[in-house]
């Protein structure tokens, strides 16, 4: 039997007199594949903004895993098991592959006061070649690498501390035919490892 991971009830959004998202009530089954379909401005990205803590709800609930959900950051989503890829660039110039996956949580690789910077880039190439993404170096400087690469390492963050639901928001738009069967690739394993991706 399917096991609802994410259940969303009558969730709002108003933006002023703009009702942006109204009253939907959906479902989401672990292990599986999602697909929010909707014209531009149909409220697909600010329903996923309201479930990773970018924008507040208006009314209604998430409930994740039988409890009701109370993010208001992305770092909050992040610690309860939501993370979310998003249409603008979400990589920050000046870092390396491997800080910018590690942004934040540095602290895994610290030895008193000092960064053990081998080790971080170490695992980040093995996450990069686990995704056939071996063509991307951890240790070289973000800048160095396409839109589209910085995408797809943007996705690769986005699963490696393993959350329930990955949230990919209309990034394909973004990608070229080879990028888009590397992401699909992703979404594939992630679905192998019991993942629930919204897409």
């Amino acid at each position: 039997m399917k096991e609802v991971v994410l259940r969303s009830e009558n969730v709002n959004k108003h933006f002023g007199i703009t009702h942006a998202v109204k009253d939907v009530s959906l479902e989401f089954y672990r292990g599986e594949v999602h697909g929010l379909i909707g014209e531009n401005g149909s409220g697909k990205s600010t329903y996923c903004s309201m479930l990773s803590g970018i924008h507040s709800i208006s009314s209604g609930r998430f409930i994740l895993e039988g409890k009701e959900l109370h993010v208001k950051s992305l770092v909050e989503a992040n610690m309860n098991g939501i993370s979310i890829v998003v249409q603008e660039m979400g990589t920050l110039s000046g870092l390396t592959v491997a800080e910018n996956i590690f942004l934040g949580r540095e602290h895994k690789f610290m030895h008193g006061f000092i960064k053990d910077t081998a080790q971080m880039n170490r695992e980040t190439q093995q996450l990069l070649n686990s995704y056939g993404l071996n063509r991307i170096s951890a240790s070289t400087v973000i800048d160095n690498y396409s839109f589209e690469d910085r995408k797809l390492i943007e996705i690769v963050k986005a699963t490696y501390f393993e959350p329930l639901v990955v949230t990919i928001d209309e990034t394909t738009t973004a990608l070229s035919q080879k990028g888009r069967e590397e992401l699909f690739k992703i979404i594939e394993h992630l679905k192998e490892t019991n993942k629930t991706v919204i897409f």
